[in-house]
């Protein structure tokens, strides 16, 4: 599935971006959020539901059947704006260590759950 390896690919590189304490800390959260989106998408392909083109994972999560709720479920609609506006923002948002931590277990949590349903 090829989604499901290019979100695996955004994650990686969220969490060297992480590891490296170097660069725009609100790229972490961009990677991670675009793992998590793609990860969903790549669910609703494999249960031959129509992708919306949209960034919200919340709108994506209620494409889904309840009993496929990912980790987290409407609640991965916060991180949408760091696929969106905060793209293009730096450092309006001081974001901790313990934040973008968070934000990387949240994203490794929905890739783990995806993994389980991707054939």
């Amino acid at each position: 599935p090829k989604l499901l390896r290019i979100a695996e690919g955004d994650l990686k590189s969220a969490t060297i971006l992480f590891r490296a304490q170097d660069g725009r800390r609100e790229n972490i959260a961009f990677h991670a959020q675009q793992a998590i989106e793609k990860a969903i998408k790549a669910v609703l392909v494999q249960e031959q539901i129509p992708v919306p083109q949209v960034h919200d994972a919340g709108i994506l999560v209620a494409k889904l059947p309840v009993s496929l709720t990912p980790p987290m479920g409407y609640d991965l609609s916060h991180l949408t704006p760091f696929a969106t506006v905060r793209r293009y923002e730096e450092g309006e948002l001081d974001l901790t260590e313990e934040e973008l931590s968070a934000i990387l277990q949240t994203a490794e949590a929905v890739m783990a759950w995806a993994k389980q349903r991707i054939k």
